[in-house]
């Protein structure tokens, strides 16, 4: 499936037929051939599925706490294997990190995470916090602090998914591409970052 699918598809559903599953009659026989691993949060409210408006076997998915990507060879086994699948067995040819605004993970990462009673949300969001430290050195304050939090931690991810031998062999064959995603939770917009540019841009189609 090309990368240019999930634009036009996550603007269809924004009304997607309810009688089927994200717009995608149902099938007793469905292949698992991806064309994008996508990295997502967690949160309920932010389906890779919906915003993309593709079915089935189409993305292979990986959805955490804050779409956090350990850097490779911390140990972190169950987001690397799922990583190194894709690429090396399912070969995709894109990989989309998709942070999402109001991001429950980042507003935790954020305050004073009592370690005593979230040890395992402490010690993981410690994968996000040079994000944090990032914006708060810029002294972006007020309203704009979250989103620019979500944004430089989507940035983060994108470069820990480099530190992968398999991500960094096949970008530099020229078979995988990485794209960097935010998806705000209010208006419905999808944005991207533009690496030649640094800015974000919203998706229009």
């Amino acid at each position: 499936m090309p990368i240019a699918k999930l634009i036009p598809g996550y603007r269809r559903s924004e009304k997607p037929d309810s009688t089927t599953l994200v717009g995608v009659e149902p099938s007793d026989e469905v292949s698992q051939q991806p064309g994008v691993l996508w990295i997502g949060c967690s949160d309920s409210r932010v389906i890779p599925e919906h915003i993309a408006n593709v079915g089935p076997g189409e993305i292979f998915v990986i959805r955490n706490v804050a779409n956090i990507v350990p850097p490779y060879g911390t140990a972190d086994e169950t987001v690397g294997a799922a990583i190194e699948y894709a690429v090396i067995d399912l070969r995709v040819p894109h990989i989309v990190i998709c942070g999402h605004t109001d991001c429950g993970g980042i507003k935790a990462l954020d305050k004073s995470i009592d370690m005593a009673r979230r040890p395992y949300l402490a010690r993981w969001l410690e994968w996000a916090r040079p994000a944090r430290n990032q914006v708060v050195v810029a002294g972006i304050t007020g309203s704009d602090r979250h989103q620019e939090m979500v944004r430089a931690n989507i940035l983060l991810q994108t470069e820990n998914l480099r530190s992968y031998p398999c991500v960094r062999d096949a970008q530099n064959n020229g078979h995988l591409n990485l794209h960097a995603w935010m998806y705000d939770l209010k208006s419905g917009e999808l944005s991207r970052y533009d690496a030649s540019s640094s800015l974000w841009e919203v998706v229009i189609v």
